[in-house]
């Protein structure tokens, strides 16, 4: 056996590394594998500990042309049957996905349990005799993160009727079929499987499978909320769908959504987003529609919270960042009086959307050096009477003025009779980032009436400041004319 020299040592990857690393291949390279650095591996996971030290695991090295080809005849058999289970989009996904590596990996492993294994002298099967699977699974375990850690790759195949592998290697019929083991040098590296990759299953959060025993009222795998009902270990995680684009999705949103058993989506979400949920989730449209009938918020709130006592991964989708104007402020609280774990996952705010779209700064160290974003109505719909109107006013801040339709041109008057300059560039934007997107170029003392003469459907966003004018001038070449004449300014030429 060979080992490091202590210079290697340092590079040697983590245990988490190599946790992380240990990700099922099926994409291999065609170049041979040493047999020392095989034998190696296997000497290695031949310490893997086992019930009663019973060593269970027997492995076949399967190397004649005929039986591998046996084995992949007997995979492709088992894959199309199990292929009849699924339907849909499930199904179609399935077919396309790489469920093996036979063509490429050089070195294929049968690993069987020796159900009559006298080691050990049956210490703890006779109440468990399964263990003696589970021993083997450690084995396996070990194996795979010592290939890891050699850069080697390994895939555990499945998909196979064990009563054929049995006959086709013609072990012992008291060896039982753990798994065909796949290795080789990955064409690939990644740290997420391929089924994650490819959408057919993400990782489920922690929690779902840890629980505690003693809590009061409460039974093993459930939580209790504040009034000592017991819940199941489902959670709800608020994800910002961002505005429009659905390239401006987070990892993280993505993973989430990927992994949700239901999604809870508001109206403003655009549809192409909501493309990218798992199939199979249950999609509930809980859309607040301005001035038109709507879920209400404690409605929303229950629903979450029941869909989470059900053990499911609940997702509250909201257009956005959920944490700016979404309301996210009534559902944590909600979620935390109900002993719900929860996340949240920010998302791309509708005001950086747009000035990413149009090239514009929001702030500027000589004309912005404040941002602010205020919402331009209430609960009731309204004006909100405590808007500082002296900070709107100020030549130094941007603003940025969210669900404004109905309220700007009260907005923009109560702004001027506080000293803002009607000539101060303003910009509204329609389905910011999206292929639909609206710009309107105007002024503080115009915008009211050129949003209302062109009465744009959608979520809308207006921008105020300095920092926009010159930005605004200069993006807005082939509108030059209604540049000069609503920001008297003249484009600055480079």
């Amino acid at each position: 056996m060979t080992f490091r020299a202590p210079e290697d040592l340092e590079k040697s990857p983590s245990l988490e590394q190599l946790v992380r690393w240990r990700r099922d291949v099926r994409r291999f390279k065609r170049d041979p594998v040493p047999q020392a650095l095989i034998d190696r591996l296997l000497r290695l996971a031949d310490l893997a500990p086992s019930v009663g030290n019973s060593q269970p695991w027997r492995i076949v090295s399967v190397n004649s042309p005929e039986k591998r080809a046996a084995i992949v005849q007997n995979f492709e058999t088992a894959r199309q049957r199990s292929a009849e289970v699924y339907s849909g989009d499930q199904a179609d996904l399935y077919n396309r996905l790489k469920l093996a590596g036979f063509d490429a990996a050089p070195v294929q492993l049968a690993v069987f349990s020796d159900r009559g294994a006298m080691q050990g002298h049956s210490l703890g099967r006779q109440t468990m005799p399964e263990t003696l699977d589970h021993s083997c699974a450690c084995m396996v375990t070990v194996l795979w993160l010592a290939a890891r850690e050699a850069g080697l790759g390994l895939g555990w195949v499945s998909i196979l009727d064990p009563a054929a592998v049995t006959a086709t290697l013609d072990v012992p019929a008291n060896w039982k079929f753990v798994g065909y083991l796949l290795i080789g040098w990955p064409e690939e590296e990644h740290l997420d499987p391929e089924l994650e990759r490819h959408g057919w299953q993400p990782r489920t959060p922690f929690e779902a499978r840890y629980s505690e025993v003693g809590l009061q009222g409460a039974t093993p795998g459930q939580d209790t909320g504040s009034d000592g009902t017991a819940i199941q270990n489902g959670c709800v995680t608020l994800v910002g769908a961002g505005p429009g684009d659905p390239e401006l999705l987070t990892l993280k949103a993505l993973r989430a959504l990927q992994s949700a058993d239901a999604v809870l989506f508001d109206d403003l979400v655009a549809k192409p987003i909501l493309d990218y949920v798992r199939p199979g989730a249950q999609m509930i449209d809980v859309g607040k529609r301005g001035y038109r009938k709507s879920c209400k918020q404690p409605d929303i709130n229950a629903q979450m919270i029941a869909l989470a006592r059900q053990g499911l991964r609940v997702v509250r989708l909201k257009s956005g960042d959920p944490l700016v104007f979404g309301r996210a402020g009534e559902e944590i609280a909600a979620c935390k009086d109900a002993g719900v774990p929860l996340s949240v996952i920010p998302g791309v705010t509708s005001a950086q959307g747009a000035a990413a779209s149009l090239k514009v700064a929001l702030t500027n160290r000589d004309h912005a050096r404040r941002l602010q974003f205020i919402t331009a109505h209430d609960r009731r719909g309204h004006l909100p009477a405590d808007i500082d109107w002296s900070a709107v006013a100020d030549r130094a801040v941007t603003t940025v003025i969210y669900m404004p339709k109905r309220t700007l041109a009260e907005l923009t008057e109560i702004a001027l009779t506080h000293g803002l300059d009607p000539k101060t560039p303003a910009l509204a934007v329609a389905n910011a980032t999206r292929p639909d997107e609206q710009v309107f170029i105007s002024t503080v003392g115009a915008i009211a009436a050129t949003l209302g003469a062109a009465h744009p459907d959608g979520p809308v966003l207006v921008m105020i400041g300095e920092a926009l004018r010159y930005a605004t001038a200069r993006d807005a070449a082939d509108q030059a004319g209604v540049v000069l004449s609503a920001l008297d300014v003249l484009p600055e030429l480079t």
